[in-house]
């Protein structure tokens, strides 16, 4: 029997795949990528890829995605960010 998180956290990132490859253009992926970047090093965390993590932190944000981010009240729940 498979795990339901697990099925679910495939499908996401199937779906990601798919918006990412069809939907964004360069700019958008790199913006993207970098949204996304926190979560995959932490993924990897005791791995030596962890070792490429260059100190990820709000300032790593393209200006305009910050920008972006704050204009359209995009929070974090349950982790006050």
């Amino acid at each position: 029997m498979s795990d339901p998180a697990h099925t679910t956290a495939l499908g996401l990132i199937d779906k990601l795949r798919h918006f990412i490859d069809g939907e964004l253009n360069p700019e958008e992926r790199v913006m993207m990528a970098s949204l996304l970047a926190p979560g995959v090093i932490a993924a990897y965390a005791g791995d030596e890829v962890a070792g490429f993590d260059a100190g990820w932190g709000p300032s790593i944000l393209p200006d305009a995605l910050a920008q972006a981010l704050v204009e359209e009240g995009v929070k974090v729940d349950g982790l006050d960010l």
